[in-house]
């Protein structure tokens, strides 16, 4: 039975990383394609903890033809917790430090790097620390701090938010309190439904956990309906469309947010003539609907 089990692990962990090597190929090589916006200084691979992972690393870009200090926007990339990397979202975050702000793309360890999920929450509570810790030494206004994420980044940019703010969820993921304060959050097309049913999302939790992991004490604070902690949500812009494979799980936190009253802006982009596919905007940010998608987000965040 024990070489069984072996075997399925095995079995799983060699499709998963085929997976990973498809999508990074494929997303690659979309990317190559389109040119990087000029004038924004760029700083890569910087490591926010001492690991030597290149789960660990992180970039900012911020404008060099003006002077900051700059609003700040934290991006976490997607990818189902499995594949992508912030190189992936490089383009996307380009145009937005064009847009006037500083942007820290971060890692963090996948899946399919041996990191099963929950791992990747304390990977990123510690580069929001980092980014806390450090903010003073580039052109970033710590007044004005923004999280995006997109797809699984999106649960990342939930969950660490809350995390931020509760010591029940400090100790219940075992992270220290980051050093920072986060004003909003923009959810892109999210994964924001972990305990949904249906063979598509068994199959990606049988990829993501390890084995038994309902019975585990982190489990039920993973979902947000249930969570007492959710009225401590920030203001959040949360977008996706109709032609976006997982919007079922936007329409569910829209109404987690609308039951507990959360301040909130809904903006959703219905297309029959024109397939916009999930997170659209981060691999194509100069089209059309992706300035429009940006220019509302951006509006939003400097509200607060």
């Amino acid at each position: 039975m024990g070489m069984i089990l072996i075997s399925c692990a095995s079995v799983r962990d060699n499709v998963l990383r085929n997976l990973r090597e498809k999508e990074d190929e494929q997303h690659h090589r979309i990317l190559s394609t389109r040119p990087l916006p000029e004038n924004i200084s760029a700083i890569l691979d910087i490591p926010y903890t001492d690991s030597g992972h290149r789960g660990h690393l992180l970039d900012v870009y911020y404008p060099s033809n003006i002077e900051g200090p700059f609003p700040v926007i934290i991006n976490i990339h997607g990818g189902g917790f499995i594949y992508e990397n912030k190189e992936n979202n490089k383009l996307y975050c380009y145009n937005i430090a064009k847009d006037g702000f500083i942007v820290f793309n971060i890692n963090y360890r996948l899946v399919t790097e041996g990191n099963k999920f929950p791992g990747q929450i304390p990977d990123v509570i510690t580069a929001l620390d980092w980014i806390g810790n450090n903010m003073n030494q580039y052109p970033a206004n710590a007044e004005k701090v923004y999280v995006i994420g997109h797809s699984a980044g999106g649960y990342l940019a939930v969950i660490t938010s809350l995390i931020t703010e509760s010591q029940r969820l400090q100790n219940v993921f075992n992270v220290s309190k980051p050093n920072i304060k986060i004003n909003a959050l923009a959810l892109n097309c999210g994964f924001l439904q972990m305990e949904r049913r249906g063979f598509k999302w068994w199959f990606m939790k049988w990829a993501i956990f390890d084995k038994g992991f309902k019975k585990k004490e982190y489990y039920p604070n993973l979902i947000f309906k249930d969570l007492p902690e959710i009225n401590l949500l920030p203001p959040v812009f949360i977008t996706s469309n109709s032609d976006d494979s997982v919007n079922v799980m936007t329409f569910y936190f829209v109404n987690v947010l609308k039951e507990n009253n959360l301040e909130h802006y809904f903006y959703y982009i219905e297309r029959e003539d024109r397939r916009l596919r999930h997170c659209f905007d981060v691999f194509n940010p100069a089209r059309e609907e992706s300035i429009k998608l940006r220019d509302e987000m951006l509006r939003y965040f400097l509200l607060f």
